[in-house]
């Protein structure tokens, strides 16, 4: 498995968390993650770690942030196929 991170950005009311169909990608890294989020942005953002929610959270403007979380990604499943008789 691989740690993947993903990057959603997008309407956050009130602190809220960015919903997932904000989706902007998922990265290999989170110094990557960031960098999108900036370039989306368009301009350099201020990161905090939310223990809660376990997601790094920059604000974007009023009611939008952005917001990276940590994921795995399986590389490989093998699987076997035979009669059974």
């Amino acid at each position: 498995m691989t740690t993947v991170y993903d990057l959603d950005l997008g309407f956050s009311p009130d602190g809220d968390a960015v919903h997932p169909v904000d989706r902007v990608g998922t990265l290999p890294s989170l110094d990557a993650a960031k960098a999108a989020a900036e370039q989306e942005a368009g301009k350099p953002l201020q990161w905090r770690w939310m223990e809660a929610r376990r997601v790094w959270r920059a604000e974007v403007g009023y009611q939008r942030a952005a917001e990276i979380s940590e994921g795995t990604r399986v590389e490989r499943i093998d699987v076997k196929a035979g009669l059974m008789g």
